[in-house]
């Protein structure tokens, strides 16, 4: 299964919608929050891949929830975006509700910046910003896990593409 991690768009939907063609064909789009729009009606209903998505602090839809948790290919999800969990200061929060509820990976955003490690036996992904990034090089990036059928995971960073300024 082919899933790709998008967070903080901020309204650029044109950008989301350039990752998601530069990994086309996916097969479940997971965004962790600040969309800043209905992500359902931006991305139409002629897709073929399922959508996870979460509310961020700048998302003010009464259709996205805080928190999803979700099995995915012999794995739990964790997805909330992290401002509620303090991410700021470090993701033991985020690991703890993640563990409370059953789940081995934890996705999250806000942060703007990517980032992956495991915590107390938690996959912790973060895909940093595909509008407005925050770590060294400022390159807007996505990631994209793999899940075997053997349910061997591999996460990967990728970035859109620089455009030129004329």
């Amino acid at each position: 299964m082919k899933i790709l991690i998008i967070s903080d768009s901020h309204g650029h939907h044109d950008l989301m919608r350039r990752a998601i063609g530069q990994e086309a064909p996916i097969d479940m789009l997971i965004h962790a929050g600040d969309v800043e729009g209905d992500l359902e009606s931006i991305l139409g209903d002629k897709r073929e891949y399922e959508i996870r998505a979460v509310a961020g602090n700048m998302d003010w839809s009464d259709s996205m929830e805080d928190e999803l948790c979700f099995p995915v290919c012999g794995h739990r999800i964790y997805l909330a975006h992290g401002h509620r969990h303090g991410v700021h200061s470090g993701t033991k929060r985020l690991v703890e509700r993640a563990k409370e509820l059953g789940a081995d990976i934890a996705i999250y955003g806000h942060i703007h910046m990517p980032d992956y490690a495991t915590e107390d036996g938690v996959l912790v992904i973060n895909p940093g910003s595909v509008a407005k990034p925050r770590q060294e090089g400022w390159r807007k990036s996505y990631a994209v896990m793999t899940i075997a059928e053997d349910g061997t995971l591999d996460v990967r960073f990728k970035y859109l593409p620089r455009r030129p300024f004329f």
